[in-house]
């Protein structure tokens, strides 16, 4: 076992406590947690300017006890400090783009804690191979170092055109073309065009990191989205109504402090939603007999003119495959400067990411968000929070549950012929409402695979997710246990209703039928949904590929459960 842990430090402004070692005395003996410990001591060194500092463990050995007694000296070593920063292997990228990323510059007092830090940053700037280290060599006095990034150059530019199928969206075509170090500069230039079933979307952005040479981002983006939302009955799909969205929004960031930065946008945008008039309309109006109240409020044109701003604390060891560290977003827009939309949203999300043994990496993450509208509803016991503006749950990112698949809902139940209504969720029209609120937890584990795996880009995983999305005002519901048959007089003019089971008379002209059913609305409850499953990312030559299998183990009334989801291409 251990005996005595001392520490003998001839470091003036450096004096570690023994009891702040991993080696403690009592405990067994471990040769692993003597080279963590004197690593660990090394490093703290580092923190304090002490670049070479050397740490070396005395064993006392004694038999009788059978204890191995430790004592870490650390050799006195002159304060160091930078003399110079050198940057090799870079071709592309200015110089000015990789230093302006390091936390030292010339005749700082050396810090080993800004050296990673600096690393860290270089290595999420994503122009670079994995791997990334800055050396620390002699500099021409004995208190003087030199730091050294050797850094090698990936690809920045894409162009991808590709085809793929998902579960979500079923064919996908995209066309992308994306410069994520345009010039050399950092700069982002981006556009892309997709195409499926689900979405179309047309997107042009800029980002400029370092705008005027100062710390300061600046973007702007604009854009063109059609979504068509659509639910199922006996496996085909219906199309309910459609929104085409164009628009633009302006950006700036800037940093606070080393963690922290602030963000401001300013966003417009013109909506026309819509439905189907030959399968939803009667008479020139949407009809709540054939569409749903809830969708005869959902359409219509709106200009979308808001204000946001994001407060971001970010220690993420890199923030496109982070490993380590912390992120926490906590956002809020307002709509109402001119347009015809107020309301104000706020949304919250935080991520934390360790590595607990080996290449192992465990994540907990958790969001939320709320709406709250300053209009009056569009019709008296309406919501006034207009279903495109809610939050929806499902697919992509709470798999075990089909898109939309769990929240408020309406659903369309059909009565058979003895007055019963199907259920069979194959045979409703099943209609999401979305919430006002909603949360969102993930715990995921990463599982380290083979250097030849993790070449190809494959990261499996094991997660659970918990969330719901409620806050719904009860939408207005019909029950027409004997349908609706409607029937015009050829002569007059005149309509009658009748019910389904009869039939229009020989100088009448039938304009629409609907068979018997009710609505029942579902799902409004805080109350959590759970699943548990597998799944596999993988950096495939077709694009993003993402598989899930997954099982819900907590649901309620109305939810629509999903084992299996994968998704090839890139996604809207």
């Amino acid at each position: 076992k251990f005996g005595d842990v001392t520490i003998e430090s001839e470091l003036r402004d450096y004096k570690p406590k023994a009891e702040s070692l991993a080696t403690k005395k009592g405990a067994w003996y471990n040769a692993k947690q003597v080279e963590d410990t004197v690593e660990g001591l090394t490093e703290a060194a580092g923190l304090f300017g002490y670049a070479f500092a050397e740490v070396n463990p005395d064993f006392v050995r004694d038999k009788d006890t059978r204890t191995m007694s430790i004592a870490y000296k650390i050799s006195d070593a002159p304060r160091v400090y930078v003399e110079r920063v050198d940057i090799n292997g870079n071709t592309t990228t200015l110089d000015k783009v990789i230093r302006r990323e390091f936390r030292l510059a010339e005749g700082d007092p050396f810090n080993s804690f800004q050296v990673k830090r600096s690393s860290d940053r270089i290595q999420s700037l994503g122009y670079f191979q994995e791997k990334l280290q800055i050396e620390q060599k002699p500099g021409s006095t004995p208190d003087r170092i030199v730091l050294q990034a050797n850094v090698e150059e990936k690809a920045t530019g894409e162009l991808q055109l590709s085809a793929g199928f998902s579960s979500l969206e079923r064919f996908i075509i995209n066309f992308s073309i994306r410069q994520r170090n345009f010039r050399g500069k950092g700069q982002e230039l981006r556009a892309g065009v997709n195409y499926s079933q689900y979405s179309k979307s047309v997107e042009l952005g800029f980002t400029e990191p370092y705008f005027m040479d100062r710390n300061i981002a600046l973007g702007a983006d604009v854009f063109r989205r059609d979504l068509n939302s659509f639910n199922f009955i006996n496996q085909s799909r219906q199309t309910t109504y459609q929104q085409i969205t164009t628009g633009m929004q302006v950006r700036m960031g800037a940093p606070i402090t080393e963690y922290w930065s602030f963000a401001v946008r300013y966003g417009l945008s013109f909506d026309d939603v819509s439905l189907n008039e030959l399968t939803y309309y009667y008479n020139g109006q949407c009809d709540p007999f054939l569409a749903g109240r809830y969708l005869c409020d959902a359409i219509g044109k709106r200009t979308t003119s808001s204000v946001g701003y994001s407060l971001v604390f970010d220690d993420l060891d890199n923030r496109l495959r982070p490993t380590r560290g912390r992120r926490f977003v906590f956002s809020q827009d307002f709509a109402g400067l001119g347009g015809s939309v107020n309301y104000i949203r706020s949304n919250v999300d935080a991520r934390q990411y360790w590595k607990p043994f080996g290449n192992y990496v465990f994540s907990l993450s958790a969001e939320g968000g709320f709406i709250h509208s300053f209009e009056n509803p569009k019709t008296p016991g309406s919501d006034p929070v207009r279903l495109t503006d809610r939050y929806f749950l499902g697919e992509p990112q709470f798999p075990g549950f089909d898109i939309r698949g769990l929240g408020p809902r309406v659903q369309r139940q059909f009565y058979d012929s003895n007055g019963n209504p199907i259920t069979a969720r194959n045979q409703v029209v099943d209609d999401s409402l979305g919430g006002r609120a909603y949360y969102l937890g993930r715990m995921e584990l990463e599982l380290p695979l083979g250097s030849g795996a993790r070449e190809m880009g494959l990261r499996p995983s094991i997660f659970a997710v918990m969330g719901s999305v409620f806050g719904v005002k009860r939408p207005q519901t019909n029950d027409l246990p004997n349908g609706l048959r409607r029937c015009r007089n050829n002569t007059t003019g005149v309509v009658t209703e009748q019910s389904y089971g009869s039939s229009c008379s020989e100088s009448q002209t039938l304009l629409f039928e609907v068979p018997g059913f009710r609505e029942v609305f579902y799902g409004d409850t805080w109350q959590p949904r759970l699943s548990v499953g597998f799944g596999v990312n993988w950096r495939s030559p077709f694009g993003p590929f993402r598989i899930d299998l997954a099982k819900a183990l907590i649901k309620k009334d109305g939810d629509d459960p999903k084992l299996f989801t994968f998704n090839v291409g890139t996604q809207f």
